[in-house]
């Protein structure tokens, strides 16, 4: 990774929100998926398998950050979600079906709209979801590209 990128990352995730360090993660696991889902149409695999275990990788990242305070039954109900998604991650690397990528990016989609509204309501000053980095910064060999 470049340096200014390296950078880039490194303050964007040291002064990011828990919140906002979220949504990276959803966003990072939602472009592996499209890369997968796409890498398997053109039946390139050894690219779905790597695009896809990002995404698995992300997904997993997102379980583990699931506590069950202070709603247990929402906690458990968002586990069974995302395990769906990594579950159906898993069946398209080994299938090579791009459709179940397709049932887990709709999930997370989903839940990426969602989480977007809920931090809009509770914080409707913040820097808008759709700031991209600038155009000179690359990223490579993270869960960021």
């Amino acid at each position: 990774m470049h340096t200014a990128a390296r950078e880039y990352l490194e303050t964007q995730v040291l002064t990011a929100s828990p919140e906002r360090l979220h949504m990276m993660v959803v966003d990072a696991a939602i472009r592996f998926a499209r890369k997968g889902e796409a890498a398997l149409a053109a039946a390139d695999y050894p690219t779905a398998c790597s695009s896809l275990d990002r995404s698995r990788s992300c997904v997993n990242e997102l379980l583990a950050g699931i506590t069950v305070d202070p709603n247990p039954e929402l906690a458990d109900r968002l586990k069974s979600l995302f395990l769906y998604v990594h579950r159906n991650l898993v069946r398209a690397d080994l299938t090579h079906d791009p459709r179940l990528v397709r049932d887990a990016l709709s999930i997370l989609e989903t839940h990426r709209q969602t989480w977007l509204e809920l931090m809009n309501q509770l914080q409707p000053n913040a820097i808008p979801e759709s700031a991209a980095p600038p155009a000179d910064v690359e990223f490579r060999n993270s869960w960021t590209t």
